[in-house]
């Protein structure tokens, strides 16, 4: 029903929501490039799991 009475605001939150993911998931790219680098440099952290 919120959908029906605000078009603008709820469009405004997906658009949050979705910026919110892609910050997410670019954050995790980074972390898993940063532990594969670790992994090369040093073997005993390789062992660690996230």
């Amino acid at each position: 029903m919120t959908a029906i009475l605000h078009p603008i605001r709820t469009l405004r939150e997906n658009f949050s929501h979705i910026g919110a993911a892609v910050n997410a998931s670019r954050e995790f790219s980074r972390a898993g490039a940063v532990r594969v680098s670790a992994e090369a440099t040093n073997p005993v952290t390789a062992a660690i799991p996230l």
